[in-house]
């Protein structure tokens, strides 16, 4: 893995965004998958202004949204995808028919997961996947004891995950499952970028990169990834 520190969240969202958009210019019709959240919002930012200076184009890209809630209607504003349609894809005017999702209706999920599994095959893998990494070490709904082999399938909740996921809701909401890409996914990439900022990732992050793969831990994974990119700031680096 290539391991990147970075003495602050701008820089490291600069730099993040600066290894999407080279990816870019090589590859116009790039299938990429986002993270949502708080963490890749400078890198949409960034994204935003390159578009702006003409540095890059992002319309002929396919994209694809890493999870989602189960049980949460889409349009709720704590939705994996009502976040990633503010902070990203509006403000980079991506064209709604290059947007793929989860669709958490669907009557048959497990089904669902298929569809995303094959959508990702019939257009030739993940060239781009962008992740966070949770205070237990998940990266997208992939929690502790998930498989390195697993592709897209529903995930139970852990505790940690359902206490944080609610500083992204306007009330308190029951969240019991989530509905993720797997982290063969992520191996399978060909630009896997795990983000990860601020001192409350730097304990996990400590164990994970000090530590050997394991899947107690999702995010040590990396070890078994010599393309990944794992790009944090310095606090999120702390105990390294």
């Amino acid at each position: 893995m290539h391991l990147k520190i970075y003495p602050n969240y701008e820089l490291l969202s600069a730099h993040t965004a600066g290894l999407i958009i080279e990816y870019v210019k090589q590859k116009p019709h790039a299938l990429i998958c986002l993270a949502s959240g708080h963490t890749p919002i400078g890198v949409f930012q960034q994204l935003k202004q390159a578009i702006e200076q003409n540095k890059v184009s992002l319309a002929n890209c396919t994209f694809l949204s890493l999870d989602e809630w189960l049980d949460i209607n889409p349009t709720d504003t704590g939705s994996c995808l009502s976040m990633l349609q503010r902070d990203c894809f509006v403000p980079l005017n991506i064209r709604p028919d290059k947007i793929h999702f989860f669709n958490v209706q669907a009557p048959d999920i497990n089904q669902e997961c298929a569809r995303i599994n094959d959508m990702i095959r019939k257009n030739g893998g993940l060239d781009i996947m962008l992740v966070g990494v949770g205070t237990n070490g998940h990266i997208g709904m992939n929690e502790p004891g998930t498989s390195f082999q697993s592709l897209a399938h529903v995930s139970v909740l852990a505790e940690e995950t359902k206490t944080v996921g609610q500083k992204y809701f306007s009330k308190a909401t029951e969240l019991s499952q989530g509905i993720t890409l797997g982290l063969l996914h992520l191996q399978q990439a060909r630009l896997p970028i795990v983000m990860a900022s601020g001192s409350r990732k730097a304990a996990i992050l400590a164990q994970a990169l000090k530590g050997k793969a394991t899947e107690q831990i999702p995010v040590s994974i990396v070890h078994q990834i010599p393309h990944a990119w794992v790009m944090l700031d310095q606090e999120a680096a702390r105990l390294l």
